[in-house]
Parts: C-alpha cells; structure tokens; sequence
C-alpha cells in the first residue's frame, strides 16, 4: 500500500515534524476530519505553550470578616469554597488558573490560613491573562469593575502581584504613621486640647482625600496648635491616647526576623515617630518637627525643616534602599493617604491600608481587613509559619489555629441560642 505523508509542525512537543500516514484509499471527507481535529489540538496545545511565555501572575484572596472559626458557617457560605472562589475569580476576569490545565496539574490555589476543611481565610492562586500581557495585564485587572463587584460579593481583598523571585523576599518595608501604624491622627488628637478637633480634622480630611495640597494644609493646621504645651506628645502617650493597629507589633516583630529594614516615614511628627520606632524596633523615623518657644514650654504653631510631603516620603525611601544596598524591587511601602501615593508607586510594592476610596484605586494594592498582620499573607507567609514567626525567642512557636468544626451538640447550643 502507497502511503503519503501530511506534515505538521507542532512546537508544543518541539519536534520538527509529525508524521501522519494517510492510506491511499482513505475517504478524502475523513482526511480532511482529521486534519481539522489535528490542527484544534495544535491550537490548544499553542495556546498552553504561550502560558509559559507570559508573565505570571500571584492572586491573594484575603476574607475581611470571616466567621470565629468556632462558629457554624452559614449554608451559603459554606458553599463557597476555595475551589469556587477561584474559579469564579478566573471566568471572572478571563484569567486561567495553573490548575486547570495539565501542564501544571500539581499546581493549585494555596490556602494560607485554613478556618474549614472548603474554606481559607486566605488564599493564593496562580494566574495567567488570556488576553493582555504584561503592565496591560495589570491596569486592566485595576480598571475592570468587576473586580470591585468580586470583592463586594465575597467581603475579601485581591491582591494582584508579579509571580517573581521578588514577591517573597522582601528587605525593606517602610510605613506611614497616623492611621497606619498606630490608629490615631495625631494632630486631630492635639487639637482636642484646643477645643479646635473639628476645625484640624476637616483640614486633614480634605488633604488624605487629595483635595488640598498637603503642605499647605499642613501649615494651616499647625497654626491652629499655637500654645499648646510642648509636653502634648508625651501626655499623648501616658494617658493611652496613642494606640497601635492591630497586628502592627507582630508584622514588625516578623519582618524583623525575616531580616527586613524597617522605617516609618511620616507627615506627623518627630517626637511621635521616635516614640513608634522605639516601641516596634524600626530602624529609621522621619516627620516634621514643630517649633518650640524659646523657653521650650510651648509650641509656636510653626514648622521647621524639610516638610515630609508626598515627594519627601518617595525619595526617602528611595535613598534608604540605596544607603542599604537593597535592589527597589526588594522595597515595600505601606500608607493611608494620597500623600502615600508616590511612596508606594516609588517602591517595589505598595499597600493602601484602609484607605480612602481614591487611594484604594490608585494603589498597585490594598488591603482593608485592619489587621496589619495580614500583610504577612501578601509576601505567601502561612498562618502557621507567622506563628513561628512571632513567638519570643527561645520560646515554643505558637501553632496556629486548627480548623474547627463545630460538633452536633455545638450546634444546638447555637440554634438554641437563635
């Protein structure tokens, strides 16, 4: 029998050629079938050999208020396990999970903090675009309203990260002060000694929004603080007023034995940033000063220096990275407000934490759950790992949270009680 030979180039199997023996009394109709059946598979197997060729893609999916791991989940929420919610996040935004294809068949979302058997306080999945690549890849993910509309419909943040060496080893992280590391606005606080909070706050508020240049409003309010006793920071301090977010002193304590440079870089002030590097072990604190009197019992309602503006905040990041030796892509700022903004594009990866809504959509990311810990979660630090993290020194690590499921009698009790 006379055999032919159709050739079809396949760069999927890297072989030059694939060698398709064709009798010559085959139907001319079923040749056809099978070259056609031929060519889909060389499609699709193209299609998956371009995954490889495209930048990936890191998705952490962080619950905000999930229930007591204690508690019975609710039906509709039980549902939604981490399979679903990764499913959904891929059709949503025409993305394609490592998992559902066989050239990566052991690689699936990555729980990181387990409350159920189905369901993670945070999860982690590895992504592809089927549409854009690169940079295009991320501002449209940041621009797709539907992405706010997933966060909604499940009360969790995504984080969207470059699948790199980078994401993990982080070596320098730098904070904003006031409503950051610690929950307070400071100056509204010193402006309660004035009776004049409402008048400082509505300033502060205009400036986080970006409505007013932070300078100039600045100024404005410090003006209002003319005659305050010079001691107004450590009454702050002594009477509890000052008071830390939650999870600030674990994510410090963390990233410290993770052999991270640490600074807060803020536009408060000097006196309460030394405070807050003391108390957390940072290794750097720039804000502004505010001026004394000459016989140090009052403050002036004048600053002096260099203001720490916007652009201050992004280039003394970038000189600490430089002074340390660390590679930009290394570095990590995490802010509030609009005057954060340029920190956090200037570095490596930027956080909004409970921002504003317009810091929240400029920000490469954001993370609204107020607990300052679950940073940790972004760099892929499990619950577990964190707890050893945490633990003094010499001491046994503190095992994380088992998943617990509530027993029958549990159950009763807590249908009873409804």
């Amino acid at each position: 029998m006379n055999v032919s030979e159709t050739l079809i180039q396949s760069q999927y199997t890297r072989q030059s050629l694939i060698m398709l023996p064709i009798p010559d009394d085959f139907h001319e109709l079923n040749l056809n079938e099978e070259l056609d059946r031929r060519i889909q598979r060389e499609r699709r197997l193209r299609a998956r050999l371009r995954i490889l060729k495209m930048p990936a893609y890191i998705a952490t999916v962080i619950l905000r208020n999930p229930p007591p791991r204690w508690s019975q989940f609710p039906n509709e929420l039980e549902s939604e396990s981490d399979t679903q919610l990764t499913f959904d996040i891929c059709s949503d935004f025409r993305m394609t999970s490592y998992s559902s294809h066989m050239l990566f068949p052991d690689s699936k979302f990555t729980s990181l903090d387990r409350l159920t058997a189905a369901r993670s306080r945070a999860l982690t999945c590895p992504l592809h675009d089927n549409s854009d690549t690169g940079a295009e890849f991320y501002q449209n993910m940041k621009a797709n309203p539907k992405l706010k509309e997933f966060e909604d419909k499940y009360d969790c943040d995504v984080i969207l990260q470059p699948d790199n060496v980078w994401r993990k080893n982080k070596r320098l992280v730098v904070f904003d002060m006031d409503s950051t590391l610690i929950q307070q606005e400071v100056i509204d606080e010193i402006a309660a000694f004035i009776n004049k909070k409402a008048e400082v706050s509505a300033i502060t508020e205009r400036a986080m929004r970006g409505e007013l240049d932070f300078a100039s409003s600045l100024r404005a309010r410090c003006a209002l603080l003319e005659g305050v006793s010079a001691r107004v920071f450590d009454t702050l301090k002594e009477n509890g007023t000052i008071t830390f977010t939650k999870g600030a002193r674990n994510l410090c304590t963390a990233l410290k034995r993770m052999g991270c440079k640490l600074a807060v870089i803020s536009g408060g002030f000097q006196p309460l940033a030394d405070w807050v590097k003391e108390q957390l072990g940072l290794d750097y604190a720039f804000a502004n000063n505010l001026e004394v009197s000459d016989d140090g019992e009052r403050l002036t309602g004048q600053l002096v220096g260099d203001i720490v503006d916007a652009e201050r905040k992004a280039s003394l990041l970038i000189d600490l990275a430089h002074i340390e030796g660390i590679n930009i892509a290394q570095t990590v700022a995490i802010g509030d407000g609009a005057n954060d903004l340029l920190m956090m594009h200037a570095a490596g990866f930027g956080i909004a934490f409970n921002a504003k809504p317009r810091v929240q959509a400029e920000a490469p990311a954001h993370l609204n759950t107020g607990d300052l810990q679950h940073v940790l979660y972004l760099f892929g630090v499990t619950a577990k790992e964190q707890a050893q993290l945490i633990s003094p020194p010499n001491a046994q690590p503190a095992p994380a949270p088992a998943p617990v499921q509530p027993s029958s009698d549990q159950n009763d009790q807590m249908d009873e009680a409804q």
